[in-house]
């Protein structure tokens, strides 16, 4: 069987889940990401292979060490609205390629100059990365002059790669968010979209003040006026997914994946039967290309799962919070943390579930809220500098730029000081709460 007829399947018991809780045993769901797994192992990158196996092997050994097989099944069983998530981000992305929308936004950028670019690939990076994540890349990378020199492609990846990735501060389409949730699931989605969409807009803001002083911030106004066409659309998936978790019982991934493909067909509908169908064959092929981040994603959870068990048998817990480290010194932690293992090479699935795993537990006098909005700030400097990062392959691959030009340049200075900021404006919303 296919590995996009497996995702299909598991898209469909998760649903079904949705409609009857309970109709479906744990074992069932645990044995269908199994075979997922399984017949995806062979499709893998090489790196994702590699992570994968050592993951696996410590997952083994503490599981066989402290009988944690009973975790690892439970694990498994709730990867399935992962990668039922990802599966409906695939959707939405080809959705979002066929909307005039988007091709007006595209149109948008011919009329700005080189100078001016910068701003708008800036807020279109952010705004269209909030929806497609990094397929915004494929939108914005065939906008740049063909004849740009290596200097100006590195200088676009680089703004696209700022924009981009501090669009999971608040978008409850990036996996971040899914992967927090896991940890957290208590937290309100307009609580996370109110903190974390006005730090994003400070994290723009100190983009442009960094790098393009030489762009008035009325040229930055007129690329956010130019790029209005995308805003009603990502404002009202927002918007429907927010109302969805707050007056159901619905997690935010579970609304993202019952919402949005209902919402893409109706968006593709009204543009006729060819954009359905082109739409269809193109989220067909996009959802058997997602077995790395899923596959990771599902390794990592379980040994999230089995850890979760070790730490709390072996009383980590109880020694970090004997040592009554103060709220600050944790906010720091998490951010500095997954940064720093994003640097040599940790994909952040792992880094931010470690990293939740020791803290949530913990009675620290840190809000839930203010943990977790930590965990998407290391999240979004790992997207931006990480070795291991997807965004950072996919912005080299689109602009044609060495990947360690990407990870050690200007964006390590930008993550370095919005990384202090972030840290202080959490430490203040945090004594506030």
């Amino acid at each position: 069987m296919r590995v996009q007829h497996l995702l299909i399947l598991i898209w469909v018991l998760v649903l079904v889940r949705l409609i009857w809780p309970g109709a479906v045993p744990v074992a069932y769901g645990a044995g269908l990401m199994g075979l997922y797994v399984l017949a995806s192992l062979a499709r893998l990158r090489r790196q994702t292979q590699i992570l994968c196996a050592v993951l696996a092997a410590v997952t083994l050994a503490l599981a066989a060490a402290y009988d944690g097989w009973q975790a690892i099944i439970l694990a498994a069983d709730g990867a399935t609205v992962f990668a039922a998530f990802f599966g409906t981000i695939m959707i939405l992305r080809a959705t979002a390629d066929r909307r005039p929308e988007t091709a007006l936004a595209r149109q948008a950028f011919t009329h700005f100059d080189r100078g001016q670019q910068s701003g708008a690939f800036l807020v279109a990076s952010h705004l269209i990365g909030a929806l497609l994540v990094v397929g915004v890349m494929a939108v914005l990378a065939p906008i740049q002059d063909k004849d740009a020199s290596d200097v100006e492609r590195r200088t676009a990846a680089e703004v696209c790669q700022r924009g981009m990735c501090l669009a999971p501060l608040w978008s409850p389409f990036w996996i971040a968010m899914a992967v927090a949730f896991q940890h957290l699931p208590s937290v309100p989605l307009w609580q996370i979209m109110v903190l974390g969409l006005p730090m994003a807009v400070g994290g723009l803001l100190l983009s442009h003040v960094m790098f393009a002083r030489g762009v008035r911030l009325a040229d930055l106004g007129r690329a956010v006026l130019a790029l209005s066409p995308i805003v009603l659309p990502v404002a009202l998936c927002a918007a429907l997914i927010t109302l969805l978790t707050g007056f159901t019982d619905l997690s935010t991934i579970q609304a993202v994946a019952v919402s949005v493909p209902p919402l893409c067909l109706l968006g593709l509908m009204v543009l006729g039967r060819g954009a359905v169908q082109s739409a269809a064959g193109s989220a067909y092929l996009g959802i058997g290309k997602v077995g790395d981040e899923i596959v990771l994603l599902t390794v990592a959870l379980c040994l999230g799962r089995v850890l979760e068990q070790v730490l709390a048998e072996i009383g980590v817990i109880e020694w970090i919070a004997a040592l009554n480290p103060p709220a600050l010194s944790l906010i720091a932690l998490t951010v500095v943390g997954m940064t720093v293992a994003a640097l040599v090479g940790i994909h952040q699935v792992v880094s931010m579930t470690v990293m939740l795993v020791l803290l949530v537990p913990l009675q620290s006098g840190l809000s839930d809220l203010v943990l977790l909005e930590s965990a998407l700030v290391g999240w979004a400097f790992s997207s931006m500098i990480g070795v291991s990062a997807v965004s950072v392959a996919m912005a080299g691959a689109m602009f044609r730029v060495p990947l360690e030009q990407l990870v050690i340049g200007p964006n390590l200075k930008f993550v370095a000081a919005y990384g202090v900021a972030a840290i202080v404006v959490l430490g203040a919303v945090n004594r506030i709460m």
